[in-house]
């Protein structure tokens, strides 16, 4: 058995508390569907990402805010169980982020969000004592004022960082990020979100590692010249998927790994994701080396399982 992996980070960016509501098929305007079933997970994607990185052995600091609500002590009490350091997630007199995950049989998805206390990520709103203590400093869906303000305090005291700027964000542009991208040595966007930002433009203003997750079409390093397929499975829900996926390749990185082995084990972990319900069901390290084994890469498994009980 392969236990923690003696990597730090902290993550940063929205809490949320999603509900699910599965249906044979969305609906239309002025339609209504019945649901088949309904449940609630902690949600968000910097959330996603720590889950995602506890549960394959890293030490993760979570920092965002929680609403002072019923909404709030749930996510608290859900993660608190996860083996995520919390001290850093401040409550506030708003309403916890909330997000709501209307999903079919075939996997589709449509969504609603509520930032709710997740607009406090402003700079100069987490005690930069936070950053004390960890190796790589992680931001997800985070607006540019606050991205650029965290991730340069954390390049000031000699952290890694890594940023996925989500498609709200990305949609605005490449210049709205461009002080931000000072600061990111690891950049990971879907396709749709690198189409947005440009990669003429990325290429001329990102000087660090851009990653692209392409879903069904695998992922790529297009700056570097590297990609590596898909892994084919039967996919039922894609949420977090992504972030399954950012949080192997990150884990991967840190150990030393290189660019086509951190792609292979980021698209496994975003596969095995995408076969399960449920934002934060990644898999654990074991489950992702028994995956990998399974598909003929039993040499890369027992790579990062000597990798990380060396660590």
């Amino acid at each position: 058995m392969v236990g923690r992996v003696h990597l730090s980070f902290a993550v940063a960016g929205n809490l949320n508390l999603d509900q699910y509501l599965l249906v044979e098929r969305i609906p239309g305007p002025d339609e209504a569907v019945e649901v088949l079933e309904t449940f609630f997970e902690p949600g968000g994607a910097a959330t996603n990402v720590a889950v995602a990185l506890a549960r394959l052995g890293a030490e993760v600091r979570l920092l965002g805010f929680v609403g002072l609500d019923d909404a709030g002590a749930f996510l608290l009490q859900r993660l608190s169980s996860l083996s995520l350091d919390l001290r850093c997630v401040r409550r506030v007199g708003m309403p916890t982020g909330r997000v709501l995950v209307v999903l079919d049989r075939a996997g589709r998805r449509a969504m609603l969000a509520l930032r709710g206390a997740n607009i406090e990520l402003k700079p100069g709103s987490i005690e930069l004592s936070a950053l004390e203590g960890v190796e790589h400093l992680h931001l997800s869906s985070t607006k540019p004022a606050f991205t650029e303000w965290l991730l340069a305090e954390a390049k000031r005291i000699g952290l890694t960082t890594s940023y996925d700027p989500g498609s709200a964000v990305a949609s605005e542009g490449v210049d709205r990020l461009r002080e931000a991208l000072r600061h990111v040595d690891v950049l990971l966007v879907n396709k749709r979100e690198a189409d947005m930002l440009g990669l003429e433009n990325l290429k001329r203003t990102f000087k660090g590692l851009l990653v692209i997750k392409k879903g069904r079409l695998g992922a790529e390093a297009p700056l570097e010249g590297v990609s590596v397929p898909a892994f084919k499975v039967g996919v039922v829900d894609t949420t977090g998927a992504g972030d399954a996926f950012n949080a192997a390749f990150l884990v991967c990185w840190r150990l030393g790994m290189n660019l086509e082995e951190c792609l292979l084990l980021a698209n496994a972990a975003g596969a095995l994701k995408a076969c399960r319900y449920g934002a934060q069901s990644s898999p654990t390290l074991e489950e992702l080396l028994s995956f990998l084994s399974s598909r003929g890469l039993g040499g890369l498994a027992a790579k990062v399982r000597r990798l990380a009980q060396n660590k």
